[in-house]
């Protein structure tokens, strides 16, 4: 089972799907009717995470791992790419809140030929019914012993087909589904 935080970044992966639309604002299900992952240009992929301040996500980025699950004529397949920060100094004022950094990021340059593969495999994929997915694997560490009341997390999201950047979900507050024990588990103490 995933920590809630980490659900929060695969939903970075599941655009498509909109697995989180009961958070997920209608405006935001509208932009991306017709965006497809497994279509979309990767390099027109950015996204934007912000926490609260005393929590740090990892400077090196995040990993993404598809799945191709095995059949009877075809072994399992597994791809990782590289999600990379970037230095977005281009996301809008809206975004932005005092109490909160924002962290944008990108496919990374070297995985851009490698995630256009895995698309067109995972596009046969669905086609054959073949299992598989998406998870994230992240690092994020807390600054402080201290656990907030209230932890607000955001995701927001561009692609070739949207215009401008939209909220997947905003102010999601990860104390409401795990406890402070699951907390420092999966945020734990920066060294």
């Amino acid at each position: 089972m995933f920590s809630p935080l980490t659900k929060a970044l695969i939903a970075l992966a599941l655009v498509g799907s909109l697995a989180a639309c009961d958070i997920t604002p209608v405006r935001t299900m509208w932009a991306l009717r017709n965006v497809d992952p497994m279509t979309t240009a990767p390099e027109a992929i950015s996204l934007a995470v912000r926490v609260p301040h005393g929590f740090s996500p990892s400077p090196d980025g995040i990993t993404l791992v598809g799945t191709l699950n095995a059949t009877d004529t075809l072994p399992a397949e597994t791809a990782t790419f590289m999600i990379e920060r970037n230095g977005n100094t281009d996301l809008p004022s809206w975004m932005r809140r005092a109490s909160a950094p924002l962290y944008g990021y990108k496919i990374s340059e070297q995985d851009l030929a490698t995630f256009r593969l895995y698309q067109r495999k995972a596009v046969l994929a669905k086609a054959s019914k073949r299992g598989g997915g998406i998870s994230v694997n992240t690092q994020v560490c807390r600054l402080s012993d201290d656990i907030p009341a209230e932890i607000l997390i955001s995701v927001f999201i561009k692609t070739a087909e949207i215009s401008e950047i939209v909220p997947l979900f905003e102010d999601q507050d990860i104390t409401e589904h795990a406890s402070r024990a699951e907390i420092a588990e999966m945020a734990p103490l920066c060294s």
